[in-house]
């Protein structure tokens, strides 16, 4: 579990200020934003590319304008200024650069930080998330809690939790119905900003 500042709203803002979407809900269906990382290796990765190739490129037009530019430098304007591009390294390069330009903008524009799920605000200027993990081992220990069962197994979603349930020596329905009662309430109970749906799938440990 974490908590960070968050920049939503203001300290002292109304609830009325909040923007659409972002209110914190008990499980409602409404909008959550998830925890947004920082995205520090790339952006710094891009800015010493971005610093390198605007340092080259002055360098060399500076050098052109005084009729002082390296030989390296005249003949890679020679060659950029008579090379036909349609080898295979040239296509190879443009396909790696459209992979990671395609891979950066796919980083601009998603949150990451996936094993984060937001709680109930208990504030309008903080933020608690817990991860995905620790929500899995809540519901864990609530199956394995019940009579009958041997094992599960928890895969934690945004917006559903699967269980699946090794079970013997029960009838099945009356343990489902158990169990999706208990796994709902502790759904409930950990204080989600958007409560999942609990998915349960039982096994019997005899494969009948």
């Amino acid at each position: 579990m974490s908590l960070e500042a968050s920049p939503e709203a203001p300290a002292g803002a109304s609830s009325a200020e909040t923007p659409a979407g972002v209110l914190d809900d008990w499980g409602d269906g409404a909008k959550v934003r998830r925890a947004w990382a920082t995205r520090g290796l790339p952006a710094g990765l891009v800015a010493l590319l971005a610093v390198g190739l605007a340092g080259t490129a002055l360098y060399i037009g500076a050098t052109a304008k005084i009729d002082r530019a390296p030989r390296w430098s005249r003949d890679l304007l020679e060659r950029a200024q008579t090379h036909v591009w349609r080898d295979d390294w040239t296509i190879a390069a443009g396909l790696i650069a459209a992979v990671l330009g395609l891979w950066l903008i796919v980083l601009a524009v998603t949150p990451g930080r996936r094993n984060l799920l937001r709680l109930r605000s208990p504030g309008d200027a903080m933020t608690v998330y817990m991860t995905r993990r620790t929500a899995a081992s809540f519901l864990r220990h609530t199956a394995l809690a019940s009579s009958g069962v041997l094992d599960a197994r928890v895969r934690m979603g945004r917006r559903k939790a699967v269980l699946r349930v090794d079970y013997h020596f029960r009838d099945p329905d009356e343990l489902h119905d158990e169990l999706l009662e208990r796994l709902e309430e502790r759904a409930m109970a950990l204080t989600l900003a958007r409560v999942p749906r609990v998915d349960l799938r039982l096994q019997p440990v005899s494969g009948r």
